[in-house]
């Protein structure tokens, strides 16, 4: 699989992956790994599943042995040009087969999810006092870091920390969902992201990113740049929402009016929606918040910068005319489209797809508005 630069190689192992063996790596037919902002990122490689007269008896090869067995680390790495990009690093949690048929060839599908999965395990009941959020990500994150996960841990801005004669912090579930909820209450995100060697990931807690060095443009409708091949925009009227709302302060015993109207995260665009439409956006209660006024505010306003992406793209590009791997979680500049959707974009999703001589990618990406804000963008390098 190597068409103008481009080779795929799949790493795989119980503990230690390492490259597929080479009958293994001539069956795979293709690779498919799903990234998004909200969920654990998945793969799933395609094999050859027919047997030959001479084997029939026997089963297809990676069925039910290493390195491809339930609970095997998997590295999917692909090479544009001369730059590697780590594009999965997790763990086997399925293995199909489908015999061949009349209708079709016989495959083997191998799935996974992100190693973040080596966090989702095993449920606990763990108290962590006098720590804030920052202090207990880390802390959970540590023993982790034998298994190759390194903490990417950014502080959260409102500090409340916890004296241990008022309350001590408790997990009742897995130290992925604690985390997940910790990031939730913070306005911040928690996942794995793969890399950036193979065998490693790194375990992000912190605000989204949406500022820093965007990645290289998708280029729309401009000849021979163009690298999208299709794209699509809609606008979502009801996705902005103010919140208001009452907490019992309990240290001071009084009722605080908690209301946040709108979102305070840098913007990617000229026109944000909710401000031009302010006013005829919905307004939700804060509702299940904690007693603590700082905290309150800090749910309420991670709740309103969730909702503020009223615009929203969808699309397809070739991976190999763009030169890179687009990745979720990130900036992204788009231009060609028109001033009210070029500029800079969150990317929400990206779904890529690898197969013999091509590389597709379908991907969402998300703003709070229309117009661009950014007059250059980088533009990257076809292969």
């Amino acid at each position: 699989m190597s068409p103008l630069g481009l080779r795929l190689t799949v790493l795989a192992g119980p503990t230690l992956p390492v490259p597929l063996p080479g009958p293994l790596t001539a069956r795979l037919r293709s690779v498919e790994v799903t990234e998004n902002d909200e969920e654990r990122s998945v793969f799933t490689l395609t094999f050859d599943g027919g047997r030959s007269s001479t084997t029939g008896a026997f089963d297809v090869p990676g069925l039910t042995g290493p390195p491809l067995a339930p609970f095997s680390r998997v590295v999917v790495v692909v090479l544009l040009g001369t730059v590697p990009f780590v594009l999965s690093d997790g763990i086997v949690t399925e293995v199909r087969l489908v015999p061949g048929n009349a209708t079709g060839a016989a495959t083997l599908a191998v799935t996974g999810e992100d190693v973040s999965y080596l966090l989702d395990r095993e449920e606990r009941d763990v108290e962590h006092p006098a720590m804030d959020a920052y202090a207990q990500v880390l802390r959970i994150l540590a023993p982790y870091g034998a298994r190759g996960i390194v903490p990417r841990a950014v502080p959260s801005p409102v500090v409340d920390p916890p004296l241990p004669i008022d309350r001590v912090p408790t997990q009742h579930g897995t130290d992925l969902a604690h985390l997940v909820a910790l990031a939730r209450d913070h306005g911040h995100v928690a996942y794995a992201m793969p890399g950036p060697v193979p065998g490693t990931s790194g375990f992000y807690w912190g605000p989204a990113v949406r500022t820093g060095p965007p990645q290289p443009a998708l280029s729309v409708d401009l000849g021979p740049q163009t690298n999208v091949s299709e794209i699509s925009f809609r606008t979502e009227a009801l996705s902005p929402v103010a919140i208001e709302g009452v907490v019992m302060d309990r240290q001071t015993g009084l009722a605080v009016p908690v209301v946040v109207p709108t979102g305070v995260r840098p913007p990617l665009s000229a026109i944000p929606f909710a401000a031009a439409n302010f006013g005829q956006t919905r307004t939700r209660r804060l509702r299940g918040a904690t007693s603590s006024t700082i905290a309150a505010y800090s749910e309420a306003r991670a709740q309103v910068d969730r909702s503020l992406d009223a615009v929203v793209a969808e699309g397809r590009l070739d991976g190999v005319r763009y030169g890179g791997v687009l990745r979720p979680r990130a900036l992204v500049g788009l231009r060609g489209a028109g001033w009210s959707h070029d500029g800079l974009w969150y990317v929400r999703e990206v779904r890529h797809e690898l197969g013999p001589g091509s590389y597709q990618a379908s991907f969402t990406l998300a703003r709070e508005g229309h117009g661009a804000l950014t007059p250059v963008l980088p533009v990257g390098g076809a292969l």
